[in-house]
Protein backbone atom coordinates (compact mmCIF):
# COMPACT_ATOMS: atom_id res chain seq x y z
CA UNK A 1 0.00 0.00 0.00
CA UNK A 2 1.64 3.51 -0.85
CA UNK A 3 1.97 6.04 1.53
CA UNK A 4 -0.57 8.53 -0.34
CA UNK A 5 -3.30 5.21 0.14
CA UNK A 6 -5.56 6.75 3.34
CA UNK A 7 -4.75 4.74 6.55
CA UNK A 8 -5.95 5.54 10.35
CA UNK A 9 -4.81 4.33 13.14
CA UNK A 10 -7.67 3.45 15.47
CA UNK A 11 -7.69 2.83 18.99
CA UNK A 12 -10.18 4.19 22.46
CA UNK A 13 -9.87 4.84 25.97
CA UNK A 14 -11.37 6.66 28.86
CA UNK A 15 -9.91 8.78 31.77
CA UNK A 16 -8.77 6.09 33.53
CA UNK A 17 -6.70 4.69 29.97
CA UNK A 18 -5.09 7.77 29.92
CA UNK A 19 -2.17 7.35 30.81
CA UNK A 20 -1.66 4.18 28.66
CA UNK A 21 -3.07 5.91 25.91
CA UNK A 22 -0.74 8.26 25.60
CA UNK A 23 2.12 6.25 25.88
CA UNK A 24 1.07 3.96 22.38
CA UNK A 25 0.36 7.75 20.82
CA UNK A 26 3.86 8.72 21.98
CA UNK A 27 5.17 5.64 20.97
CA UNK A 28 3.62 5.99 17.55
CA UNK A 29 4.86 9.30 17.17
CA UNK A 30 8.43 8.53 18.07
CA UNK A 31 8.86 5.50 15.58
CA UNK A 32 6.61 7.42 12.78
CA UNK A 33 7.90 10.31 13.23
CA UNK A 34 6.28 12.72 10.63
CA UNK A 35 5.05 9.61 8.65
CA UNK A 36 2.51 9.49 11.21
CA UNK A 37 -0.84 8.12 10.16
CA UNK A 38 -4.16 9.95 10.65
CA UNK A 39 -5.37 8.88 14.62
CA UNK A 40 -8.78 8.37 15.09
CA UNK A 41 -9.71 7.36 18.81
CA UNK A 42 -13.27 6.14 20.08
CA UNK A 43 -14.14 8.32 22.98
CA UNK A 44 -15.88 6.25 26.32
CA UNK A 45 -15.51 8.31 29.22
CA UNK A 46 -12.67 11.24 28.30
CA UNK A 47 -13.00 14.48 30.45
CA UNK A 48 -12.86 17.44 27.92
CA UNK A 49 -9.37 18.09 29.20
CA UNK A 50 -8.15 15.12 28.42
CA UNK A 51 -10.17 14.93 24.92
CA UNK A 52 -8.89 18.36 24.08
CA UNK A 53 -5.45 17.10 24.82
CA UNK A 54 -5.82 14.61 22.36
CA UNK A 55 -7.16 16.80 19.71
CA UNK A 56 -4.50 19.45 20.00
CA UNK A 57 -1.33 17.47 20.74
CA UNK A 58 -1.89 14.57 18.72
CA UNK A 59 -4.15 15.69 15.90
CA UNK A 60 -6.67 13.25 16.56
CA UNK A 61 -10.09 12.61 15.87
CA UNK A 62 -11.73 11.95 18.59
CA UNK A 63 -15.77 10.42 18.09
CA UNK A 64 -17.88 9.67 21.18
CA UNK A 65 -18.47 5.60 21.35
CA UNK A 66 -21.96 4.14 22.13
CA UNK A 67 -23.60 0.66 22.12
CA UNK A 68 -23.30 -0.29 18.38
CA UNK A 69 -24.53 -3.70 19.13
CA UNK A 70 -27.37 -5.02 21.61
CA UNK A 71 -25.87 -6.76 24.99
CA UNK A 72 -28.53 -8.85 27.26
CA UNK A 73 -29.56 -6.15 29.56
CA UNK A 74 -26.78 -3.98 27.98
CA UNK A 75 -27.25 -1.81 30.64
CA UNK A 76 -25.37 -4.09 32.95
CA UNK A 77 -21.52 -5.05 31.31
CA UNK A 78 -18.94 -2.53 31.59
CA UNK A 79 -18.84 0.81 29.97
CA UNK A 80 -15.59 -0.80 28.24
CA UNK A 81 -17.55 -3.42 26.53
CA UNK A 82 -18.97 -0.42 24.31
CA UNK A 83 -15.52 -1.04 22.75
CA UNK A 84 -15.84 -4.67 22.40
CA UNK A 85 -19.04 -4.09 20.26
CA UNK A 86 -17.47 -0.58 18.12
CA UNK A 87 -14.43 -2.67 16.47
CA UNK A 88 -16.62 -4.50 14.36
CA UNK A 89 -17.72 -0.93 13.50
CA UNK A 90 -14.74 1.19 12.65
CA UNK A 91 -15.48 2.40 9.23
CA UNK A 92 -18.89 3.45 10.50
CA UNK A 93 -17.07 5.20 12.98
CA UNK A 94 -14.92 6.88 10.57
CA UNK A 95 -15.63 6.93 7.32
CA UNK A 96 -13.40 7.09 3.94
CA UNK A 97 -10.44 5.32 4.77
CA UNK A 98 -8.92 2.59 2.50
CA UNK A 99 -7.21 0.51 5.97
CA UNK A 100 -8.37 0.44 8.99
CA UNK A 101 -5.36 -0.06 11.67
CA UNK A 102 -6.97 -1.16 15.19
CA UNK A 103 -4.64 -0.90 18.25
CA UNK A 104 -5.43 -1.07 21.88
CA UNK A 105 -4.63 1.02 24.56
CA UNK A 106 -2.81 -1.19 26.89
CA UNK A 107 -0.45 -1.91 23.12
CA UNK A 108 2.62 0.69 22.34
CA UNK A 109 4.53 0.25 19.25
CA UNK A 110 8.42 -0.12 19.97
CA UNK A 111 9.70 -1.44 16.40
CA UNK A 112 7.05 0.69 13.87
CA UNK A 113 8.17 -1.57 10.80
CA UNK A 114 5.55 -3.96 11.79
CA UNK A 115 3.22 -1.80 11.08
CA UNK A 116 3.84 -1.96 7.27
CA UNK A 117 2.84 -5.93 7.93
CA UNK A 118 -0.14 -5.21 9.09
CA UNK A 119 -0.72 -2.68 6.15
CA UNK A 120 0.37 -4.92 3.12
CA UNK A 121 -1.32 -7.81 4.50
CA UNK A 122 -4.70 -5.47 4.51
CA UNK A 123 -3.68 -4.26 1.14
CA UNK A 124 -4.32 -7.03 -0.43
CA UNK A 125 -7.67 -7.50 0.99
CA UNK A 126 -6.81 -9.55 4.05
CA UNK A 127 -7.28 -9.39 7.53
CA UNK A 128 -3.72 -8.99 8.94
CA UNK A 129 -3.72 -10.70 12.93
CA UNK A 130 -1.35 -12.62 15.15
CA UNK A 131 -1.95 -15.68 16.44
CA UNK A 132 -1.47 -16.05 19.84
CA UNK A 133 0.85 -18.67 19.17
CA UNK A 134 4.97 -18.50 19.85
CA UNK A 135 7.72 -20.83 21.10
CA UNK A 136 8.21 -18.17 23.67
CA UNK A 137 4.61 -18.42 25.18
CA UNK A 138 4.08 -20.90 28.32
CA UNK A 139 0.94 -22.31 26.63
CA UNK A 140 2.59 -24.50 23.90
CA UNK A 141 4.51 -26.29 26.62
CA UNK A 142 1.70 -27.45 28.78
CA UNK A 143 0.07 -30.24 28.61
CA UNK A 144 -3.01 -29.89 26.19
CA UNK A 145 -6.61 -29.54 28.12
CA UNK A 146 -9.12 -31.99 26.05
CA UNK A 147 -11.65 -28.46 26.60
CA UNK A 148 -9.83 -25.23 26.82
CA UNK A 149 -10.78 -21.75 27.06
CA UNK A 150 -10.98 -21.36 23.78
CA UNK A 151 -13.32 -24.26 23.47
CA UNK A 152 -15.36 -22.71 26.07
CA UNK A 153 -15.54 -19.85 24.24
CA UNK A 154 -16.26 -20.85 21.19
CA UNK A 155 -19.14 -23.24 22.68
CA UNK A 156 -20.63 -20.94 24.27
CA UNK A 157 -21.18 -18.92 21.43
CA UNK A 158 -21.62 -21.34 18.95
CA UNK A 159 -22.31 -24.47 19.83
CA UNK A 160 -20.27 -27.36 21.03
CA UNK A 161 -19.71 -28.76 17.39
CA UNK A 162 -18.04 -25.31 16.54
CA UNK A 163 -16.30 -25.45 19.93
CA UNK A 164 -15.37 -28.91 19.93
CA UNK A 165 -13.92 -28.55 15.96
CA UNK A 166 -12.39 -24.72 15.93
CA UNK A 167 -11.93 -23.86 19.44
CA UNK A 168 -8.66 -26.06 19.14
CA UNK A 169 -7.38 -22.84 16.35
CA UNK A 170 -5.24 -20.75 17.50
CA UNK A 171 -6.58 -17.50 19.17
CA UNK A 172 -5.82 -14.84 16.45
CA UNK A 173 -5.79 -11.35 18.99
CA UNK A 174 -8.42 -8.92 17.87
CA UNK A 175 -6.10 -6.38 20.19
CA UNK A 176 -3.95 -5.42 16.99
CA UNK A 177 -5.72 -5.90 13.23
CA UNK A 178 -5.71 -4.00 10.06
CA UNK A 179 -8.51 -4.66 7.39
CA UNK A 180 -9.89 -2.61 4.63
CA UNK A 181 -12.38 -0.43 5.15
CA UNK A 182 -14.75 -2.20 2.49
CA UNK A 183 -13.79 -5.60 3.42
CA UNK A 184 -16.24 -8.18 4.02
CA UNK A 185 -15.27 -9.69 7.21
CA UNK A 186 -16.63 -6.50 8.84
CA UNK A 187 -20.10 -7.23 7.95
CA UNK A 188 -19.15 -11.19 8.94
CA UNK A 189 -17.47 -9.98 12.51
CA UNK A 190 -20.85 -8.10 13.48
CA UNK A 191 -23.63 -10.67 12.44
CA UNK A 192 -21.43 -13.25 14.43
CA UNK A 193 -21.36 -11.11 17.28
CA UNK A 194 -24.82 -10.68 17.45
CA UNK A 195 -25.15 -14.18 17.09
CA UNK A 196 -23.78 -15.19 20.38
CA UNK A 197 -24.89 -12.21 21.81
CA UNK A 198 -28.65 -13.39 21.32
CA UNK A 199 -28.41 -16.93 22.46
CA UNK A 200 -28.56 -16.57 25.99
CA UNK A 201 -30.40 -14.04 27.63
CA UNK A 202 -28.55 -13.11 30.75
CA UNK A 203 -29.14 -12.12 33.98
CA UNK A 204 -27.28 -8.41 35.93
CA UNK A 205 -23.93 -9.45 36.81
CA UNK A 206 -23.48 -12.43 34.30
CA UNK A 207 -20.78 -11.25 32.62
CA UNK A 208 -18.79 -11.43 35.99
CA UNK A 209 -15.98 -14.16 35.78
CA UNK A 210 -17.57 -15.35 32.38
CA UNK A 211 -14.47 -15.24 30.40
CA UNK A 212 -16.58 -16.47 27.31
CA UNK A 213 -19.07 -13.67 27.79
CA UNK A 214 -15.76 -11.42 27.81
CA UNK A 215 -14.08 -13.20 24.75
CA UNK A 216 -17.19 -13.37 22.01
CA UNK A 217 -15.91 -10.54 20.51
CA UNK A 218 -12.71 -11.80 19.44
CA UNK A 219 -14.28 -15.28 19.22
CA UNK A 220 -16.47 -13.76 16.84
CA UNK A 221 -13.70 -12.79 14.27
CA UNK A 222 -11.88 -15.88 14.69
CA UNK A 223 -15.30 -17.25 13.75
CA UNK A 224 -15.10 -14.91 10.55
CA UNK A 225 -11.73 -16.95 9.58
CA UNK A 226 -11.57 -20.14 10.84
CA UNK A 227 -15.13 -20.83 9.85
CA UNK A 228 -16.62 -19.02 7.31
CA UNK A 229 -13.52 -18.46 4.53
CA UNK A 230 -12.67 -14.49 5.33
CA UNK A 231 -8.97 -14.30 3.92
CA UNK A 232 -6.17 -13.62 6.65
CA UNK A 233 -2.87 -12.59 7.00
CA UNK A 234 -1.05 -14.37 10.16
CA UNK A 235 1.95 -12.71 11.38
CA UNK A 236 4.10 -13.34 13.80
CA UNK A 237 4.14 -12.95 17.84
CA UNK A 238 6.92 -10.40 18.36
CA UNK A 239 4.00 -7.98 15.53
CA UNK A 240 1.72 -8.20 18.83
CA UNK A 241 3.43 -10.03 21.96
CA UNK A 242 1.28 -11.00 24.35
CA UNK A 243 3.09 -10.68 27.87
CA UNK A 244 0.53 -12.63 29.67
CA UNK A 245 1.30 -15.77 27.83
CA UNK A 246 5.34 -15.17 26.98
CA UNK A 247 7.89 -12.91 29.52
CA UNK A 248 10.29 -11.21 26.75
CA UNK A 249 14.01 -10.38 27.36
CA UNK A 250 15.63 -7.71 27.40
CA UNK A 251 18.92 -6.30 24.97
CA UNK A 252 20.56 -3.93 27.69
CA UNK A 253 22.99 -2.62 24.96
CA UNK A 254 20.50 -1.75 22.42
CA UNK A 255 17.84 -0.92 24.72
CA UNK A 256 15.37 -3.32 23.10
CA UNK A 257 12.46 -5.45 24.55
CA UNK A 258 12.98 -8.55 22.37
CA UNK A 259 11.74 -12.33 22.21
CA UNK A 260 12.84 -14.78 24.45
CA UNK A 261 14.68 -17.41 21.69
CA UNK A 262 16.73 -17.01 19.26
CA UNK A 263 17.32 -14.39 16.95
CA UNK A 264 15.99 -12.59 20.14
CA UNK A 265 14.27 -9.86 17.56
CA UNK A 266 12.86 -6.74 19.03
CA UNK A 267 9.18 -6.95 20.15
CA UNK A 268 7.42 -4.59 17.58
CA UNK A 269 4.15 -4.39 19.47
CA UNK A 270 4.20 -4.80 23.21
CA UNK A 271 0.82 -5.92 24.27
CA UNK A 272 -0.33 -5.55 27.99
CA UNK A 273 -3.50 -7.04 28.49
CA UNK A 274 -5.05 -9.10 31.05
CA UNK A 275 -5.25 -8.33 34.75
CA UNK A 276 -2.31 -7.18 36.66
CA UNK A 277 -0.31 -6.76 33.32
CA UNK A 278 -0.14 -3.27 33.41
CA UNK A 279 0.82 -2.49 36.74
CA UNK A 280 3.09 -5.77 37.47
CA UNK A 281 7.05 -5.48 38.04
CA UNK A 282 8.66 -8.09 36.07
CA UNK A 283 12.01 -10.06 36.13
CA UNK A 284 13.43 -9.71 32.59
CA UNK A 285 16.55 -11.59 31.78
CA UNK A 286 18.73 -9.45 29.38
CA UNK A 287 21.12 -11.26 26.69
CA UNK A 288 24.06 -9.74 28.42
CA UNK A 289 23.52 -12.24 31.09
CA UNK A 290 21.67 -10.35 33.87
CA UNK A 291 18.06 -8.99 35.07
CA UNK A 292 16.66 -6.03 35.19
CA UNK A 293 13.16 -4.98 37.20
CA UNK A 294 10.67 -3.30 35.21
CA UNK A 295 6.94 -2.27 34.47
CA UNK A 296 6.89 -3.30 30.65
CA UNK A 297 4.55 -0.07 29.88
CA UNK A 298 5.90 2.59 27.27
CA UNK A 299 6.93 5.32 30.06
CA UNK A 300 8.98 3.34 32.10
CA UNK A 301 10.98 0.85 29.66
CA UNK A 302 11.73 4.81 28.22
CA UNK A 303 13.21 5.47 31.75
CA UNK A 304 15.15 2.62 31.68
CA UNK A 305 16.35 3.01 28.61
CA UNK A 306 17.48 7.01 29.56
CA UNK A 307 19.12 5.56 33.06
CA UNK A 308 22.28 3.70 33.97
CA UNK A 309 20.84 0.50 33.71
CA UNK A 310 22.65 -1.83 36.42
CA UNK A 311 22.54 -5.46 35.71
CA UNK A 312 23.04 -8.13 38.62
CA UNK A 313 24.11 -11.52 37.45
CA UNK A 314 21.29 -14.51 37.40
CA UNK A 315 21.68 -16.67 40.36
CA UNK A 316 22.58 -20.44 39.32
CA UNK A 317 22.46 -23.16 41.46
CA UNK A 318 24.58 -25.78 41.47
Amino acid sequence: MSRGSSITIVTAGDAGYFGLLTDLLESLRRGLGDRLYPLSILDIGFTDDQRDHLKHIYSAAVAPLGWDLTYPLRSHPPNSFKVLAGRPHLPKHFPGYDIYLWIDADCWVQDAKVLELFIRGAAKGNLAIVPEIDRGYWTIHKRPKFWGQNQKAFAWAFGMREGYRYGRHAILNAGVFALKGDAPHWQLWSDNYTHALRRFRLGPGAYRGNISFFLSDQTSLNRTVYVQGAPATLLPAYCNWFCGKGTPMFDAEKNFVVEPHEPYLPLGIVHLAGEGMKERVWSLRTLQGGTVETRLTYTAIEVLRQASTKVRPISTRG
